[in-house]
């Protein structure tokens, strides 16, 4: 061997020691699941005081760990909230709207927001790092470059050979882009929502499948003698039904075609109605799939203290945005949402936090974890809340900044100011209003609640004080009490617009009216 070679492999297994001994990281990402689903949060509380659901591995894990009650969403739907979690940064510096920005148009972020093979992100990063990274569950945020025929039509039949080959085409071409994008591993991945990615055949969820995924990457990750970084996104508790029986949809069925026989890699799905009666809980209600979900999640669990491996990870649960009243849209109910980070030996546990922390902060936070040199890192609009899960309860903040659609809002201490601009190229004339999100003629589905709930919604200003006024019933913007309050929040937003790509209206003009300033 020569001395060069020699000298490198001395250095190689000097290093590994300490490799091991750096955290592993095990981030779970839920999907639309409302507050009523977590009981270490009032609203998983009835009138009594009693827990609304069965989950004791994530009850355990949020009373030991530290509850981020103040868990903010850069912009509040699926995409692009994966997108802020895997790069620390906000949606709109997606690669997906380099076009839109060199033309000077407004972005409008929706589920419009990718992370393509040559975007900065935590899992690469890591990587590179000497981490073993894996992902399984909904994918949502990867770009795909799916190639082959066009897809089967909704009443195909997933046991015929030619239907079977196109789905697990696609689900290689998943896993194809997942690696490209810095993951070692991945496995059991859904396109995206359910609906239209599949034929209806194969349209259930399958927690026991992803769970699957889950433990075949820790079987593969046993040996390596490096760290893991492992991404697992449920599809629960999004649509689409049975409402709230979501468990009892075919177990063969997958978004890469039939299994071949049920999995047994949790407790049996038969068994969640019983165990909620023994426990008295209802089983009409949301409890049977947050159950199902807690049982995924329990046998990731057991799956790491069999490895040995679970006193060195680090736990972070993240629901991916707010639902109820508020989804598609910057007020509290679609930007606020539930998180809670469980390590014994590296968080300050047991406790609840008030301190204001995005989406955007997780990656800094699980590189300064994992001991990432700041060379290795790069640039990120997210800051690291390492000190919060310390203890401390200093603000990492001077204000958030979220973006969505034609919206635009800033949050300073109890102060909330929203813009609502329509971009230029919409037509004026339009049959119905377009809605926050600007991307159809009034609005999707998913929007309704919202436009329903909040009374100033086309309001184009709005400011509210969120302390006082935690619902964003009364629009202050127009008050002459507020005059300095607005022109100190209209130069907040500014400010913040002006650090990410694209225009936005007046607040990133070549110049504004006096009325402006």
């Amino acid at each position: 061997m020569k001395r060069e070679s020699f000298f490198c492999l001395l250095v190689l297994l000097s290093a590994l020691p300490a490799l091991a001994e750096r955290p592993n990281i095990l981030f779970i990402i839920t999907d639309d699941q409302e507050r009523k689903e977590f009981n270490f949060l009032p609203e998983g509380r009835d009138e009594y005081g009693k827990p609304r659901n069965l989950s004791p591995n994530i009850d355990q894990l949020a009373t030991e760990g530290l509850v981020l009650l103040n868990q903010y969403v850069s912009s509040p739907v699926c995409t692009p909230s994966r997108y802020a979690v895997l790069t620390g940064t906000y949606a709109s510096r997606s690669p997906a709207f380099a076009r839109a920005v060199a033309d000077g148009e407004q972005i409008n972020i929706t589920w419009n927001t990718h992370i393509d093979r040559e975007t900065p992100n935590l899992a690469r990063t890591l990587r590179q790092a000497g981490y073993f990274t894996g992902a399984v569950g909904k994918n949502h945020v990867v770009e795909v470059e799916e190639r082959g025929r066009a897809a089967p039509p909704e009443d195909a039949d997933p046991r015929q050979p030619e239907v079977a080959a196109y789905y697990a085409t696609k689900q290689r071409q998943q896993v194809e882009a997942f690696k490209a994008s810095g993951f070692d591993f991945a496995a059991s991945l859904y396109a995206g929502n359910l609906p239209g990615h599949t034929c209806k055949a194969l349209e259930f969820h399958n927690m026991d499948w992803i769970t699957d995924g889950a433990l075949n990457f820790l079987d593969q990750w046993e040996g390596t003698a490096r760290p893991f970084f492992l991404y697992v996104a449920t599809t629960l508790n999004h649509g689409p039904g049975p409402r709230n029986k979501k468990y009892t949809g075919d177990p063969l069925a997958t978004p890469a075609g039939y299994l071949e026989k049920p999995l047994s890699v949790q407790p049996p799905r038969s068994s969640i109605p019983e165990r909620l009666k023994q426990a008295g809980l209802p089983i009409e209600g949301q409890a049977c799939d947050v159950l199902w979900l807690d049982d995924g999640i329990g046998a990731i669990l057991k799956k790491l203290e069999a490895l040995k491996a679970l006193d060195n990870t680090i736990i972070f649960y993240f629901d991916d945005h707010g639902v109820e009243d508020g989804k598609g849209s910057l007020y509290q109910g679609g930007i606020k949402s539930v998180s809670f980070v469980w390590a014994p030996r590296y968080v300050k546990g047991g406790r609840q936090t008030t301190v204001n922390v995005s989406n955007i902060d997780f990656a800094p936070t699980i590189m300064e974890l994992c001991d990432v040199p700041e060379r290795d890192r790069y640039p990120m609009d997210g800051k690291s809340f390492v000190p919060v899960l310390k203890g401390s309860e200093v603000d990492i903040h001077e204000y958030l900044f979220f973006e969505l659609g034609a919206t635009r809002a800033v949050l300073k201490d109890e102060w909330k100011y929203l813009a609502f601009r329509l971009p230029k190229s919409l037509p004026e004339n339009s049959s119905e209003p377009y809605t926050h999100l600007a991307d159809r003629p009034g609005g999707r589905g998913s929007e309704g609640p919202a436009m329903d709930f909040y009374p100033n919604y086309y309001d184009k200003d709005q400011l509210y004080n969120i302390r006082n006024d935690p619902l964003e019933r009364r629009n202050l913007y127009g008050e002459v009490a507020q005059k300095d309050k607005v022109a100190a929040m209209r130069q907040l937003l500014r400010e913040a617009v002006a650090k990410v790509p694209g225009p936005f209206a007046e607040f990133k003009a070549t110049s504004v009216t006096e009325s402006e300033k």
